[in-house]
């Protein structure tokens, strides 16, 4: 009975959290990120015996700046990435529109010719409308980060609520638990341990896997002589974040065109490299997540996919971290305990 009254309380707590998150949106991102600098912090006080208050401003500090040159590194990818898309695309379209022309011709023995009229029709229909769609979407993704500037005002306030509010529950948090009823104190305490260390592990397997993926990628590029290694290679890495589909989204269509062409030996070698960057990223997966932060991979993308579902990207970003947060709850025995 008593677990499922704990089912019951931790379902209303995360249906408000749900309900209130244009509030809690900042105080949330602040409660991740002081999990983040608990460790560093704690580091820095046992190897200096300064005080928490400056512990935590100088580790703030240092994972600004390397979280600002990461995020710096990886809009210059993109911006590049996304470039070369919207320049290079449309020049295939025709390409590929051409060779399909050329198959039709093929097939004039069992075509009427207004039948093949009409295919030729609905061909070049299609090919406009693929140029128009595949500009326009690059288009809005270069524009993107304009409209994000544009909106600088409502973020910054929301970045700066959550800077605050990291440093303080990272400063004040032994007087904050020091509130809570000596029952569970100990046991909280040890929740917010564990989810401090579980989010370096999740997001250090995380970087493994980015890297793993990211360098075999160049590797095949290099081997198939592609133009461009470094944008394909990142854009490939980056697709494999995005639950269930991940970077097929890439290599179908490059696999399809390929055929479409007569590149046979391309076409098979573009599959046995979508093959190989799958087989290995599902190997390692499991091994990493979850030896690292105790999270099994279909655990990982129910949460991803339910939570953009719920908030959007948002959701996407942080439904692992509350994942994660409810088996620390678990591990601590706060929730989720018969006990």
């Amino acid at each position: 009975m008593r677990i499922i009254v704990q089912y019951l309380i931790a379902s209303a707590i995360f249906l408000l959290i749900y309900w209130l998150l244009p509030i809690f949106k900042p105080f949330l991102a602040g409660a991740f990120f002081a999990a983040v600098l608990h460790r560093p912090a704690h580091f820095i006080q046992r190897k200096t015996n300064a005080s928490r208050t400056v512990a935590v401003c100088v580790s703030m500090v240092w994972i600004l700046l390397l979280l600002s040159a990461g995020c710096l590194l990886f809009a210059w990818i993109s911006a590049r990435t996304v470039s070369h898309l919207h320049t290079v695309i449309p020049h295939y379209i025709p390409i590929a529109v051409m060779h399909l022309e050329q198959l039709l011709q093929s097939m004039m023995n069992f075509l009427t010719k207004d039948q093949l009229a009409l295919l030729l029709q609905y061909l070049h229909t299609v090919e406009t409308a693929a140029a128009h769609t595949v500009e326009e979407s690059a288009g809005k993704w270069l524009l993107a980060g304009t409209f994000y500037f544009l909106s600088l005002p409502g973020t910054a306030t929301q970045l700066l609520i959550a800077l605050l509010a990291a440093f303080f529950m990272a400063k004040d948090g032994s007087f904050f638990l020091s509130l809570l009823p000596e029952s569970i104190r100990a046991k909280t305490a040890r929740a917010a341990n564990t989810f401090s260390f579980s989010l370096y592990a999740y997001g250090y397997a995380q970087l493994k896997l980015f890297t793993v993926t990211f360098t075999a990628a160049c590797a095949g590029f290099f081997l198939l002589g592609t133009p461009h290694i470094l944008e394909l290679a990142f854009l490939t890495a980056v697709l494999e974040f995005i639950p269930i589909v991940g970077s097929i989204l890439l290599f179908v269509p490059w696999i399809f065109f390929c055929l479409l062409t007569g590149q046979t030996h391309a076409a098979i070698f573009t599959a046995v490299l979508y093959t190989t960057l799958v087989l290995v990223r599902q190997l390692l997966e499991p091994k990493l997540v979850s030896d690292s932060a105790g999270l099994h991979p279909l655990a990982v993308l129910f949460a991803a996919f339910a939570g953009y579902h719920l908030t959007g990207v948002f959701g996407l970003i942080t439904a692992p971290l509350f994942l994660l947060l409810g088996l620390s709850i678990h591990q601590a025995g706060l929730f989720f305990t018969k006990r």
